[in-house]
C-alpha cells in the first residue's frame, strides 16, 4: 500500500505519495491549508481518490503527518495543530474509508528549511521556491520515514 506524507503549512500544505512498493516518493499539488480541521478534511479527499484504487496495492495504507517539533524538543504551536489534525482524521478515516488506514506523526524538524535550500541550490526563483517548499517539504517527510521503514 502506498504512504502519503503531509507537510501542514498555515498558508499552503505539501503533500507527497509513495509508489505502492514504498521505495519512491512523488510530490501532489499542494492544497490550501489552514487549521486542523480543514487540514485534516482535505487530507481525508485525497486519501478516498485512493480507496477508489480497485488495487489494494495502489491505496494509501499510511498517512505521514509532518510534527513540527522546535529544535529543544517541546511541542510548537504548529506541532499542536497537527496532533489535532492526525486526531481528526483518524475519526474522519474510521467512518469513512473502508479499510483500516494508519495516521502516524513524524518528527519533521528542519525539513521546510532543507526544501528551501534544495530549491536555492537549484537557482529556483522566489516565486517557484514559495510554490514548490510544501511540497519538496512533504516529500522529504516521506522519504524519511521510507528510509525509517527500510532500516527497520
Amino acid at each position: 500500500m502506498r504512504v502519503l506524507a503531509v507537510d501542514i503549512g498555515s498558508v499552503r500544505t505539501g503533500l507527497a505519495v509513495s509508489d505502492p512498493l514504498g521505495f519512491t516518493a512523488q510530490p501532489l499539488p499542494t492544497v490550501e491549508g489552514g487549521e486542523a480541521k480543514v487540514n485534516a478534511k482535505k487530507i481525508l479527499e485525497v486519501v478516498k481518490q485512493y480507496a477508489a484504487e480497485k488495487d489494494e496495492a495502489r491505496r494509501i495504507g499510511t498517512v505521514v503527518l509532518g510534527n513540527p517539533i522546535m529544535l529543544n524538543g517541546k511541542k510548537s504551536e504548529r506541532s499542536l495543530i497537527s496532533e489535532e489534525c492526525a486526531r481528526l482524521l483518524t475519526e474522519y478515516l474510521r467512518q469513512q474509508v473502508a479499510y483500516p488506514v494508519e495516521v502516524v506523526l513524524k518528527d519533521e524538524r528542519l525539513t521546510s528549511v532543507a526544501a528551501e535550500r534544495c530549491m536555492l541550490s537549484m537557482d529556483a526563483s522566489r516565486k517557484v521556491r514559495k510554490e514548490k517548499k510544501d511540497q519538496l517539504a512533504a516529500q522529504l517527510i516521506l522519504e524519511n520515514y521510507l528510509e525509517t521503514k527500510r532500516r527497520v
